[in-house]
């Protein structure tokens, strides 16, 4: 298949990937030309993918002072777990009925597989792996391609704040385990109020706790 992603999108994929996984740090000072050395490309794609990342919220451009690595501190984190209830809570409404009972059930038990696993073998890694499984479910299934777009958009910070989470929390995936369960029982039942009920709450829940350590490793 012809590839047909522009040379500025790769670049933005890649400084946004960087960000995510640490190796960018926030604050961090970058500049257009070591990164067109680095990546070695022209300063151009390199320009407007700096432009759509400031846009997204993943770097911060200053006139004259230069390029930083946005900060991902605890109201950002806030904010974007309120979007995300919001348009999650959405979403269920289009795509409750829609999601196949298989669906639900196989997710369901990747679930209890990885919490078995750990249980066996103290590893989290089969946790980690279907963690976002069920959110991912409820967004294949909403079709409603606006709705899909803006939640894609906010994954990416999505992604980023479940780094810091993993940080302040090393226990959210068990926490997360039960919750996940019980809004995939309210989706097999097809109780739209239930399920939404339920994910607000665990998202609610995921944030506030997060919130807590946060304080608290500031605290120490």
């Amino acid at each position: 298949m012809l590839d047909t992603t522009s040379l500025s999108e790769k670049i933005e994929t890649q400084l946004k990937q960087e960000i995510i996984s640490g190796d960018l740090s926030p604050g961090q000072r970058l500049t257009i030309d070591d990164i067109a050395s680095r990546l070695q490309v022209s300063a151009m794609p390199v320009r407007d993918a700096v432009r759509r990342l400031d846009g997204l919220g993943f770097l911060k451009v200053e006139p004259r002072r230069g390029v930083y690595v946005e900060d991902f501190d605890q109201t950002r984190f806030k904010h974007t777990m309120e979007v995300r209830i919001a348009l999650e809570c959405l979403a269920v409404e289009f795509a409750a009925a829609r999601i196949p009972d298989q669906e639900i059930q196989r997710a369901m038990g990747q679930y209890r597989n990885g919490h078995q696993h750990f249980v066996q073998t103290g590893d989290l890694s089969m946790l980690a792996e279907c963690d976002n499984l069920l959110h991912d479910l409820i967004i294949s299934y909403a079709e409603n391609p606006l709705l899909v777009n803006i939640i894609r958009q906010l994954q990416d910070l999505i992604i980023w704040a479940h780094h810091i989470v993993a940080k302040v929390r090393p226990d959210a995936l068990i926490d997360a385990l039960p919750e996940h369960l019980e809004i995939l029982d309210c989706l097999l039942k097809r109780d739209v109020p239930a399920t939404q009920s339920a994910l607000r709450s665990h998202l609610l829940g995921t944030m506030r706790r997060t919130l807590d350590a946060w304080d608290r490793k500031l605290e120490s």
